[in-house]
């Protein structure tokens, strides 16, 4: 049988033309060479482009990290501040009915965006509570937050100056938790208890962060959390972030999407929630995209050429295909975005460099959007902190290379507390964009205006000596008291006003940005301690 199926395969070939022949010999070898190619460029581009949907995917997961912990941040910010007023200082020795009513009644509950403050002596009685319904409609009671908290406080001193953070589940639902010793202001007298705030992870919340990170993820309680395995997954590791510590990261890749996983840890050093996240695999869909047209392409071509690309098919396309293989390689190396493949061609791989450099032009601007983002404050459109910390540094490597003077001027809300007690925190955000556009309008082209956190502000003027800082400080001052935003709770002002602290350097000092802004800070004490609503400048 099978002799004679082979004679009639010969029969049948030799009966072919030589032409006929020459062509079915080039479709076999071409077909088994244009198999090999794309073989290769499978195994060499793939790695690639997996290469970056992983760090596409750790990427996503550390935006979602960082959303979760600037959520605690957030709340330590507040937590701090609290433990740092006076009168609540005042309150813990010697309680006081209207104080406790005002700030943690109902009334100041129901508007303030914490949904529990408890307020404890040196005795570690509770003197005073305050909650605020969770969005399941359920509200936090005093044993729920001690529940939680007394199995973290055992064996420690929790009435220390020190704000420390968490997360717990508080009646089924995510919430940050901090607590500070309560001290004077002045730091002359030792603590006179503890505060304690729990703030929920909202629904509303999650969105949010979810939205900015560009990436959908989800907290499962670890009851809730199914074990699952897979042959494609692996690990990658997390750096610490403020309050969250260095975390693993479980990467399942699939076809389409890569899903992510990660254990959150709990104040009561169990694991608090596993965070899922799922991203979609673009790279990696265009290539398989890519190698797919180009399949199809190279069989028209295998067809419609001919014998004569045999001649030309080592120079017009296998080596193309191995510096392009080359330059991805190294682009992936080196993160360089905003490169572009320059092969001028009217063929598929010029095609196909072309589609690349489309798909880098679009990951070179979203990682330029990111990148403007991270460096930006949400809420008031100016610098945040990371963006003055990274010009702080650039502008005092100058200092060292080049004797002109820097400025650093820290601005504070006077009162801010207040204002958002009386009237509403949707008003305090306003008041503080208010203040971030006085601030951008009294900086130069290259000065930076920075939220530094919470009410607090910074402008850096570069190439400033002291006397133009002053000028600068007065323009602001002069720029708040024309917005004339009412502040009936002020002692200080009927207007929102601010105090600002500064301090000029002529050439570089020894403990660089930290001991620059230390300076502007103890500037800033003076500020307030003589009255507020004045600036102040550092003297040694």
């Amino acid at each position: 049988m099978y002799r004679r199926i082979k004679n009639h395969l010969r029969m049948n070939v030799a009966s072919l033309g030589l032409a006929s022949r020459v062509v079915a010999s080039f479709i076999l070898v071409f077909g088994l060479m244009g198999s090999v190619g794309l073989y290769l460029m499978k195994r060499s581009l793939l790695p690639t482009f997996e290469t970056i949907d992983r760090k596409a995917a750790y990427d996503a997961a550390k935006r979602v990290l960082s959303g979760i912990d600037e959520q605690l941040v957030s709340l330590s910010v507040l937590n701090h501040d609290w433990a740092y007023w006076d009168e609540m200082y005042e309150h813990l020795l010697k309680p006081n009915q209207k104080f406790q009513v005002s700030n943690i009644g109902p009334a100041a509950m129901a508007t303030s965006n914490l949904n529990a403050v408890m307020l404890m002596n040196l005795k570690g009685e509770v003197i005073g509570f305050g909650a605020r319904a969770l969005s399941n409609e359920r509200t936090p009671q005093m044993r729920d937050i001690l529940g939680i908290l007394l199995g973290r406080w055992q064996g420690e001193a929790q009435h220390i100056p020190v704000t420390k953070c968490g997360l717990s589940w508080v009646l089924e639902r995510p919430a940050s938790i901090c607590w500070t010793g309560v001290v004077h202001s002045d730091g002359s007298h030792p603590p006179s208890g503890t505060v304690v705030m729990v703030r929920e992870l909202e629904p509303d919340s999650l969105k949010n962060i979810a939205a900015n990170a560009g990436i959908d993820f989800k907290l499962d309680a670890p009851g809730e959390v199914k074990g699952r395995s897979s042959e494609k997954e692996s690990s990658l590791q997390m750096a610490k972030f403020q309050y969250l510590p260095a975390l693993e990261l479980t990467l399942i890749s699939q076809d389409t999407v890569i899903d992510i996983h990660s254990t959150l840890p709990g104040l009561n050093g169990r694991s608090f929630a596993r965070v899922d996240m799922r991203i979609e695999r673009q790279w990696m869909v265009q290539a398989e995209k890519l190698l797919t047209d180009m399949m199809m392409q190279w069989a028209v071509v295998a067809f419609v050429s001919g014998f004569m690309l045999i001649s030309v098919i080592q120079r017009w396309l296998v080596r193309p295909v191995a510096r392009l293989r080359t330059d991805l390689a190294s682009l992936g190396e080196s993160k360089r975005w905003d490169s572009v493949l320059k092969y001028d061609r009217p063929d598929e791989i010029g095609e196909l460099t072309k589609g690349i450099n489309a798909l880098l032009l679009v990951l070179h601007e979203q990682v330029r959007k990111l990148e403007s983002v991270s460096r930006t404050d949400a809420l008031t459109g100016i610098a945040n902190r990371r963006k003055l910390d990274e010009r702080m540094t650039l502008e005092l490597s100058r200092l060292a290379r080049h004797a002109v003077p820097l400025s650093l001027l820290l601005i504070d809300v006077d009162h801010f507390k207040r204002y958002n007690d009386t009237y509403g925190h949707p008003e305090g955000d306003a008041a503080l964009r208010k203040v971030a556009a006085v601030l951008a309008s009294c900086s130069r082209q290259q000065d930076l205006a920075a939220r530094f956190g919470g009410e607090e502000f910074a402008v850096l003027l570069p190439n400033t000596d002291e006397s133009g800082a002053r000028s600068v400080a007065e323009k602001i001052m002069q720029g708040m008291s024309a917005l004339n935003i009412p502040h009936a709770q002020s002692p200080t002002s009927p207007r929102l006003s601010v105090s600002i602290g500064g301090t000029t350097w002529l050439e570089i000092q020894s403990g660089g940005a930290e001991t620059l802004i230390s300076q502007a800070d103890k500037a800033l004490y003076v500020a307030k301690r003589d009255g507020r609503m004045r600036a102040s400048f550092y003297n040694g």
